[in-house]
């Protein structure tokens, strides 16, 4: 495969997992500000949402209506809604040889609901019904992916992507919420287990969460749940497992401790399969920083040694 259709379909994959995280996090956080408690205030999950969308302000005050648009439709901004969703178009448009008819008309209709949405009327009333419809629509692209697509290095590079993006957006919303949990230190800690219910569902996680323990949920449980469980689709442990198959199936590495990227993904992979919250607990940042590092690290391999071309 050429290294050039190898890179489209790799950020192909990103870009379509992080409208996704981007879409289910801005509503999950925005409306847990509107009925929440008066230390969750929207002021602190605007903060949030501009953090997820990589801007940072230093303003003592955001304006509401300012963060919401930027993160839905700011053409400048590479990880707005738009932008990945115009990304994700030319990704795929130069890789039609490689997908099938039904994936590029379900990426058409996703990039054209997003580019042709009324601003003024999401600003007013429609910011739920925006950010679902996104991920209904990312998730049809997904299911095409699997469904229609021959399972090849070109499905393996997809996979690759999107696997590495969710990993980096689990380390990412993580530590925002275990950072939200510092800065209310002090408050009733029924509050931190509603903050840590809150990631559940960033993640798409909190009934399977309540279903697995079969208990309310609490900090310990959410943060074991979404780091070390190997069999739900949305942990670090999953992705990174699925992650380092897929690079198996790609037959990509090269000798040497800093080249390696099967031995960083399968080193990261045991890990996660032996540690338990015990060996964890108490440094919980530090860990998912280091799991960041490593995800970043693999990325930057990828990108430098095998998808770059010229």
């Amino acid at each position: 495969m050429l290294s050039r259709i190898a890179n489209n379909l790799y950020w192909a994959g990103r870009n379509l997992e992080r409208m996704e995280h981007i879409a289910r996090f801005v509503p999950v956080n925005y409306f847990t500000s509107l009925d929440g408690p008066a230390e969750v205030s929207l002021q602190f999950v605007l903060r949030n949402i501009n953090s997820m969308a990589g801007t940072l302000s230093t303003d003592d005050e955001l304006d509401q209506q300012k963060v919401l648009k930027n993160v839905a439709f700011d053409r400048s901004n590479p990880s707005s809604i738009i932008s990945c969703a115009n990304l994700l178009r030319e990704n795929f448009r130069g890789t039609q040889d490689f997908i099938s008819t039904e994936l590029w008309e379900a990426v058409n209709s996703l990039y054209h609901y997003v580019g042709s949405f009324d601003e003024d009327e999401y600003l007013k009333s429609s910011m739920s019904e925006f950010m679902l419809k996104v991920q209904d629509q990312v998730v049809l692209c997904k299911a095409r992916i699997d469904s229609t697509l021959i399972h090849d290095q070109g499905w393996s590079v997809l996979k690759i992507g999107l696997l590495l993006e969710r990993s980096f957006q689990i380390t990412r919303i993580t530590q925002l919420k275990l950072y939200d949990e510092e800065a209310l230190e002090g408050i009733d800690p029924l509050l931190i287990d509603n903050e840590f219910g809150n990631l559940l569902k960033s993640l798409e996680a909190f009934d399977m969460n309540r279903k697995f323990y079969k208990k309310p949920v609490k900090k310990r449980r959410a943060l074991e749940f979404l780091i070390f469980n190997q069999k739900f689709p949305r942990s670090l442990a999953f992705c990174l497992y699925e992650f380092k198959e897929r690079i198996s199936d790609l037959s990509l590495d090269k000798k040497g401790k800093d080249n390696s990227i099967k031995l960083i993904a399968r080193n990261l992979r045991n890990e996660l399969f032996y540690y338990q919250m015990d060996d964890i607990e108490g440094k919980e940042m530090e860990y998912l920083q280091e799991v960041q590092k490593k995800v970043i690290e693999m990325n930057q391999i990828l990108v430098t040694n095998y998808f770059a071309y010229s």
